[in-house]
């Protein structure tokens, strides 16, 4: 049920091809932090966790919508590492390990509110897939967030877990930002974010 799903946003890394915070770039007067806080809230994410590097702490607190911001003292180690913080920050809240937990890189923000409804509703961990290509977020079920848990924060995702597919239409999967070209392909794209 998505009211008791928890969220993990990862934005540790350093943004350095970029040149700057990927969680503060705006759209539509709108950081892609609050815009992806705002969709995990409007399909009843809870608790919503943001793991970032000290650069952007102060930032993200001020863009968090109301969701809890962590920092990744050693963002280098990757995406696994920030994911067991974030985790482990859900445990604590909670007292358990959840059943699912959806997992958001900031840096992958074509997709809507439908199309995480949809990735919800699956018993196995999973992803989005927009004409055959995969995409995020993903779903992580209880026994992968065992494994997970159990890594070493340097290992990868796509090794440690088989994702089942989620086939999408009218996402923007495929938009990553990672460079100043894809600032100008979101920029071509921002009708996308008017809507939840």
């Amino acid at each position: 049920m998505a009211a008791s799903t928890p969220a993990v946003i990862l934005s540790g890394g350093l943004s350095e091809r970029l040149g700057q915070p990927k969680a503060m770039v705006k759209v539509h007067d709108k950081a892609i932090l609050t815009i992806t806080v705002e969709k995990l809230q409007s399909v009843g994410c809870d608790p919503i966790i943001i793991v970032v590097n000290r650069n952007i702490q102060f930032d993200a607190l001020l863009n968090s919508n109301g969701a809890t911001v962590v920092v990744n003292k050693t963002p280098e180690t990757g995406r696994t590492g920030s994911l067991k913080l974030g985790l482990n920050t859900i445990i604590a809240e909670l007292g358990r390990v959840p059943n699912k937990l959806v997992m958001v890189p900031i840096d992958r923000p074509g997709w809507k509110a439908n199309h995480l409804r949809q990735l919800l509703t699956q018993p196995m961990s999973s992803c989005l897939a927009e004409g055959g290509k995969r995409g995020h977020p993903v779903l992580l079920v209880k026994n992968n967030l065992l494994d997970i848990l159990s890594a070493s924060d340097d290992a990868v995702l796509r090794e440690l877990i088989h994702f089942d597919s989620v086939e999408i239409t009218g996402g923007l999967l495929s938009l990553n930002l990672d460079t100043p070209a894809d600032l100008v392909e979101l920029a071509k794209n921002s009708a996308f974010f008017t809507e939840l």
